[in-house]
């Protein structure tokens, strides 16, 4: 009894980390089509506990692409690029998309913000070319 208890108060307390900046996009629905993307590509990644699925991603320097997140997981996850000042912050089972633009070519860290996520293996890279 007290161990369910004590796991029930850690799923709380993980689940209610991930705030965020009023940056970020909640989404409820499906993400949106491709088609609706201003200019450049659409990229599609799913996060579940604690992964995503690519771990490595490629963009074109000085391009606009939306980045499409399906939480596939049971809590928030978010896509943070911290050296882009990006995050896209999706609930639960459900999907959003933002636009990610980095204009300098170079490797970077994605990653969930999420307390103790990105520890737990939560992380990919970006490659800008």
């Amino acid at each position: 009894m007290k161990a369910a208890a004590l796991l029930a108060a850690a799923g709380l307390l993980i689940g209610a980390c991930g705030g965020g900046s009023g940056k970020d996009l909640r989404a409820g629905g499906a993400a949106k089509p491709s088609a609706e993307s201003p200019t450049g590509s659409t990229v599609y990644v799913t996060a579940k506990e604690f992964s995503f699925d690519p771990i490595s991603l490629t963009l074109k320097s000085g391009e606009e692409s939306t980045i499409s997140l399906k939480n596939a997981g049971s809590i928030e996850h978010d896509l943070t690029v911290g050296d882009a000042g990006f995050k896209l912050v999706v609930a639960g089972g459900n999907s959003g998309e933002k636009v990610l633009k980095i204009d300098k070519p170079g490797t970077y860290e994605f990653h969930c913000s999420v307390a103790g996520h990105k520890e737990a293996g939560m992380k990919g890279q970006l490659t800008v070319t």
